[in-house]
């Protein structure tokens, strides 16, 4: 067959529409879908070369996979070797491990499979920072490659037509069958996305035009190919503009939209008659799009997630400035790499096929894997201390000792899947005697932690603290979901609080399912600690950025650049967006001279201003976690300044419940029976009992509020009243979308979001305002008064 200038044209659609939706352009959001055509186009043009070779007897196994080698596999070394060297230097030890995690498999064709192995899917925020995900569709191409022309050669054993035709359509059939039962029967959604299982329909699809393309039918009429291209393009942008992360997929969705990519690849046929919508695919312009549509797949989604990494989020950016970046940054860079990188090694060195498979897949794979390997042993002679203070707790090992608990027989369901989410602190070591053959046992232990990811950064502080009182800390972290929802966790925990001095409360507020009633466990858990005569101690939740983006902004400009980005009197700033503060003022009313408060913004927080940077570290890696050696210099001083918490005359010392006032002037917001209404922050809100509806409203502002959400979440009183699936979450998600309204009065827009209030018995609701993937711009939480 010859070269097909229209397919050029059509590659050129596909990857805007991949890039269009990682942007984040409005109309976008099912652009995704361009991956899918680049599958059908790879399909034909493969399998177009092997049946034509195949026909003429000369085709070759080592002429087909040493051309795919050649195709795919320079330019991506190239990059990943530039990519590598850049992170190895820049990025900070979290996102490195993440990138070094799945460096190895995109040399071996297996990106797909790092991207299912993923705890995030390929929608969800978090994914933006992840600068190979992309490869997953390369994966899939790849593992197809490997298959195909074994398959075809096989079929082609078979003399007649006839029958030949018939198994390559019931494969065909079986492929469709296959993808539709597993994304529409089953539930593993990441791996039906990235897998070849689902997706080899796709690609066989222009498979199938390939081994019937000579006896398709010609079209003559000018009007008929015109309708054709005009509908079938038009058809995938209407998609693309459908269909969204939610959207089922591939399966059937995908099944249209490769059918109507092999009708666009048929009307395009010579044979067929012209058109002017095949001329602009034709057109040069276009055609230098499709051809450079690798790199610029490849090299696109990099800049986008290393920008995020950066904390600029692309998705944030205005129309223009995305277009400004796709048109001169993503494109240039991806032709420089597309004319010198990917024409240069595939059609100016000739290679055997042993020496290009050592080349480009074996040796970058040993290469990757010996890196990878060295940092995880390494990780201290790896990461430099200052980058691990700044951006994780993974390497937490490193600095503060402690003992796990090997056998725990009121926690061994927590034991079998996370080992190291229970263990001891504090003066365990006098304890501990080897020699004598005695061990530290859970019933040592005059202390009792309940952690999470915050704890972390204060794990020294409480160790010392605990050691300094000769007393053993038994920490229980939340990293298992079963901290909070044992099998008879009532039981469970007042056993292990029995014969405590102390129950350390370090968690953030969530209400949760405990004996089968929606509480807020930290309440629960304070009143069974007073109630068997044990001190409760609880953390008061710290700072909090807007987002993450913010964090790391910060972090990178002193990394990179040397330069410390800092905001004056942004004290009111930081405390606005903490909501946990709100139901621990509530704790605070309810018990405030029954428990200890351990709080950290007074001694960050002077006058107006909240102190973010000590010597040249951040005080938070992202939206809230408080950075280790931050946490670490806070805990010193809170020793020094306020004592130790674990002394008997311990005096409470003052507590941040928001930017101006203390735990002694704290109030909480109550619904009465008829309901509630306010206005702060620009939103207008209301709920209303009688009317059984909730409803808010604000100024609409094009730039941030496009394409928003309003949330309201509605706790019931009785967790039972909820439906089966909602009783995990704890409430009723009640998501709409924002609606905008032009006033007649003052000619202002307003953005305006409602829903009805079930008819259930309710203790809470939360309302508030959001942008998928990205912040919360309004948070607030009403507690019913009964």
């Amino acid at each position: 067959m010859n070269y097909r200038k229209d397919i050029d044209g059509l590659r050129a659609i596909a990857v805007l529409l991949v890039i269009f939706c990682h942007l984040d352009i409005w109309g976008f959001a099912g652009g995704f879908l361009g991956v899918d055509i680049f599958f059908v186009i790879s399909g034909f043009l493969i399998t177009s070369n092997i049946v034509t070779k195949l026909n003429e007897g000369r085709f070759s196994f080592k002429g087909f996979y040493i051309n795919r080698i050649k195709r795919i596999a320079p330019v991506l070394i190239v990059i990943l070797l530039l990519l590598t060297v850049f992170n190895v230097f820049v990025l900070l030890p979290d996102p490195l491990k993440n990138y070094l995690d799945f460096l190895p498999y995109v040399t071996l064709g297996l990106g797909n499979y790092a991207a299912a192995d993923l705890s995030t899917g390929y929608f969800d925020a978090v994914s933006e920072r992840y600068q190979l995900l992309h490869t997953w569709s390369l994966g899939v191409e790849e593992q197809f490659y490997l298959i195909v022309p074994v398959l075809f050669f096989l079929i082609w054993k078979i003399r007649n037509i006839a029958a030949r035709n018939i198994l390559i359509l019931f494969i065909y059939l079986i492929s469709i069958a296959i993808s539709i039962y597993f994304v529409e029967f089953t539930t593993d959604v990441k791996a039906n996305y990235y897998l070849l299982h689902t997706r080899f329909f796709e690609i066989f699809s222009g498979s199938m035009l390939a081994v019937f393309y000579r006896n398709t039918p010609n079209i003559n009429s000018k009007l008929g190919i015109g309708l054709g291209y005009f509908f079938s393009i038009l058809g995938l942008f209407y998609f693309s503009y459908i269909f969204n992360g939610q959207s089922s997929w591939p399966g059937i969705n995908a099944l249209i939209v490769s059918l109507i990519t092999v009708l666009i690849i048929y009307l395009g046929k010579a044979e067929n008659t012209g058109s002017k919508i095949k001329w602009i695919l034709e057109h040069n312009a276009v055609r230098l799009i499709g051809k450079i549509s690798y790199s610029l797949y490849l090299w696109h989604w990099i800049i986008i997630a290393t920008m995020v990494e950066f904390g600029y989020d692309v998705n944030q950016f205005s129309i223009l400035e995305k277009l400004a970046l796709l048109f001169f940054v993503m494109i240039p860079i991806s032709y420089l790499s597309w004319k010198f990188i990917e024409n240069t090694f595939r059609y100016r060195i000739v290679y055997k096929l042993r020496y290009a498979f050592a080349l480009w897949v074996l040796l970058p794979f040993l290469c990757f894997i010996g890196l990878y390997k060295y940092q995880e042993s390494q990780p201290e002679h790896f990461y430099p201390t200052t980058d691990i203070d700044d951006t994780t707790y993974k390497f937490n090992h490193i600095k503060t000792p402690h003992l796990p608990i090997s056998k725990n027989p009121l926690t061994v369901e927590l034991y079998k899947s996370y080992k190291r989410s229970e263990y001891f602190v504090g003066d365990f070591r006098n304890k501990q005697n080897h020699e004598s053959g005695l061990k530290v046992q859970t019933d040592d232990a005059q202390v009792l932690i309940l952690a999470n990811s915050h704890f972390h950064a204060f794990k020294d502080f409480v160790h010392n603290q605990l050691k300094e009182k000769e007393l053993i800390g038994h920490v229980l972290h939340e990293s298992n979901p079963k901290v909070y929802g044992y099998k008879n966790a009532e039981k469970i925990y007042r056993a292990l609080l029995k014969g405590k001095k102390f129950v350390l409360i370090w968690v953030r507020p969530d209400p949760v399912n405990l004996g089968k009633t929606n509480v807020d466990w930290r309440d629960w858990m304070i009143q069974e600690a007073l109630k068997l005569g044990v001190k409760p101690i609880v953390y008061v939740s710290g700072l909090e950025l807007g987002s993450a983006n913010v964090a790391r902004k910060y972090i990178y400009a002193n990394k990179v650049f040397g330069s410390k980005l800092a905001e004056k009197e942004n004290r009111a700033k930081l405390f606005s967006n903490i909501p946990s503060l709100k139901e621990t003022q509530a704790l605070c009313e309810k018990y405030l001279n029954k428990v200890r408060w351990i709080d950290m913004k007074p001694l960050m927080c002077k006058n107006d201003s909240c102190e973010l940077w000590s010597n040249e570290t951040f005080a938070l890696f992202d939206k809230h976690h408080i950075t280790r050696s931050i946490g670490v210099n806070l805990g010193k001083e809170y020793g020094m300044e306020y004592g130790n918490m674990f002394s008997d005359n311990w005096v409470q010392p003052k507590i941040f419940l928001n930017s101006d006032m203390f735990v002694n002037e704290a109030s909480h917001e109550n619904i009465t029976e008829k309901g509630f209404s306010g206005q702060e922050q620009g939103y207008e809100y209301s709920i209303s009992f009688t009317d059984k509806r909730i409803v808010v409203k604000k100024t609409y502002n094009p730039k941030n509020d496009d394409g928003t959400m309003f949330f309201f979440h509605v706790f019931p009183e009785n967790l039972e009243d909820l439906p089966p699936n909602r009783q995990k979450h704890g409430f009723t998600n009640l998501d709409v979308k924002g609606k905008v309204m032009n006033t007649f009065f003052n000619d202002e827009s307003i953005f305006y979001g409602f829903n009805q209030i079930p008819d259930y018995g309710i203790k809470s609701i939360n309302i508030g305002h959001f942008k998928p993937k990205g912040d919360k711009y309004f948070e607030k939480r009403f507690l019913v008064k009964n």
